[in-house]
């Protein structure tokens, strides 16, 4: 499908089939008849969106950065993160990334 936009509203509607099919405890089967739908689109629909949702689950969200103290900073000198709800952090450039991404998870609201 490679060309052709994206149709958000076209995905809207199956993911709430999708996710009443789930809940209605009928198969896949019987929900498309009862709602009119084709049990093969059903199918393409469900991996297609299960494609996208995991392919954005571990994508890391993009936020503004301004490097101040110009190109004369020392590698051992501290780098200061500002997070959007107001906090500072402040570790050395050879921190633990792995540690970083953990706490700067938790500390902006989010679950690991």
């Amino acid at each position: 499908m490679a060309g052709r936009p994206r149709d958000l509203g076209l995905e809207r509607d199956w993911r709430r089939h999708i996710k009443q099919q789930r809940a209605s405890g009928v198969s896949v089967r019987e929900y498309c008849f009862e709602h009119g739908l084709s049990e093969p689109s059903f199918y393409v629909w469900r991996r297609r969106i299960g494609e996208r949702d995991q392919a954005t689950a571990g994508s890391p969200a993009f936020v503004p950065v301004v490097i101040t103290g110009g190109a004369s900073r020392s590698a051992e000198a501290p780098i200061e993160i500002r997070l959007a709800n107001g906090r500072r952090i402040r570790v050395r450039a050879a921190c633990d990334r792995a540690l970083l991404a953990d706490v700067l998870t938790i500390l902006e609201g989010r679950s690991c």
